[in-house]
């Protein structure tokens, strides 16, 4: 069985989720390899080793994150997308443009006009639904705590009942496994790995960083995950 563990970032017109899927085996793996890094990062710099690895935090020197200086912090960062690369999972990063979205509901006169990150959740699933059936395996998906969970969940029976909107991939997502299920980040290592990939993302898509160095660093976090061959089917819509 898989398990997909979800995370989204937004800036401005530009939403987006990340997911990191993968086994028990997977899970375990990398969920190892992250505390390790936390626990040398408490060793070196003295933050606890329950710290959250959180991109905001991380990337700006808050929380727990406050007296780590910037380089270290983006070695931390740069440690983190590496120890995801190197374990054996699959990583999906899809986006959704909301003001492209709302011009194309009203050109094609919508009937029903749900909303970019709802829009962008559900290529998630399908994705995820999608690379459970080509394991011939089921997945379940594991979100970060939102204070609208109980309509993504509504929204999940309905695809499963109803089928997704539209014709394209359109799918009862029969290969996930009971509802969408939900935690919090901070006790959940899987979703920190999910919460930092979707930041990057973001964070390379949106932002030109004003100090270069910080740019390079963006740049080659971006070119690995290009280049790892573990991303499946990314991309924006419309």
């Amino acid at each position: 069985m898989l398990l997909a563990f979800v995370d989204e970032s937004d800036r401005g017109d530009f939403r987006c989720f990340a997911a990191v899927v993968g086994d028990e085996h997977a899970t375990k793996a990398l969920t190892d390899r992250l505390n390790a890094i936390v626990r040398q990062a408490s060793v070196d710099f003295g933050v606890p080793r329950t710290s959250e690895i959180h991109g905001h935090p991380l990337f700006h020197g808050k929380d727990d994150w406050k007296d780590v200086g910037a380089r270290a912090r983006a070695g931390i960062h740069e440690k983190v997308i590496d120890a995801i690369l190197e374990c054996n999972v699959t990583i999906l990063l899809r986006s959704v443009s909301e003001e492209r979205l709302r011009s194309r509901q009203d050109r094609k006169n919508y009937p029903v006009r749900f909303p970019a990150e709802q829009v962008c959740f559900q290529h998630i699933l399908q994705r995820v639904d999608r690379l459970a059936k080509n394991a011939s395996s089921y997945a379940l998906v594991i979100a970060d705590e939102r204070g609208d969970r109980e309509r993504h969940r509504e929204r999940f029976a309905t695809y499963q009942t109803e089928g997704t909107p539209g014709v394209y991939m359109n799918t009862t997502l029969s290969s996930l496994l009971d509802t969408v299920h939900f935690a919090p980040s901070r006790r959940s290592r899987m979703l920190q790995a999910a919460d930092m990939l979707a930041f990057t993302y973001r964070r390379h898509q949106t932002v030109v960083e004003s100090d270069p160095r910080a740019q390079r660093i963006m740049d080659r976090m971006w070119s690995k995950l290009i280049a790892s061959g573990k991303l499946f089917e990314p991309g924006q819509w419309p």
